[in-house]
């Protein structure tokens, strides 16, 4: 399966990895990963040991969902479908772990790109709610 791995950090850094992440730049991983979610769905993935208040958000107008959510220790939170884009748009994601710090942006295809690639579903995966420790990532939806 096509994987995209984007990690927080500076700005500098979160624009190249976004972009590069839809642009089919990054590692590619396991085929069989997550067959299961449908393009568009998002996951918010809590590795630590404390709840963490999450909210997800689209930054560009043309979409409008939203998630605010507490994910509990270990807990995923899964909204299927949660973008439900036209092919080849590129939708960002803002996410705001805990109630400090910056928005870690994320750019993914979540229905895929106009040459055909297969729709995108966006992962976060975090252990607490520094931003630096959080990981966007776009794996291949069904």
């Amino acid at each position: 399966m096509d994987r995209r791995q984007y990690v927080g950090g500076m700005s500098a850094v979160l624009g190249s990895a976004s972009l590069a992440g839809c642009a089919g730049l990054l590692p590619s991983g396991n085929e069989s990963e997550n067959p299961e979610y449908p393009g568009g769905t998002l996951l918010v993935e809590n590795k630590g040991e404390t709840a963490v208040n999450v909210s997800v958000t689209v930054s560009t107008g043309k979409y409008d969902a939203a998630l605010d959510a507490s994910v509990a220790s270990g807990e995923t939170v899964v909204r299927r479908e949660f973008i439900t884009a036209e092919r080849g748009d590129i939708v960002t994601l803002a996410a705001q772990l805990g109630t400090e710090g910056e928005p870690i942006e994320f750019q993914y295809l979540p229905a895929g790109s106009d040459d055909d690639s297969s729709p995108e579903v966006a992962r976060l995966t975090f252990e607490n709610p520094v931003e630096t420790s959080a990981t966007w990532t776009a794996i291949r939806g069904t």
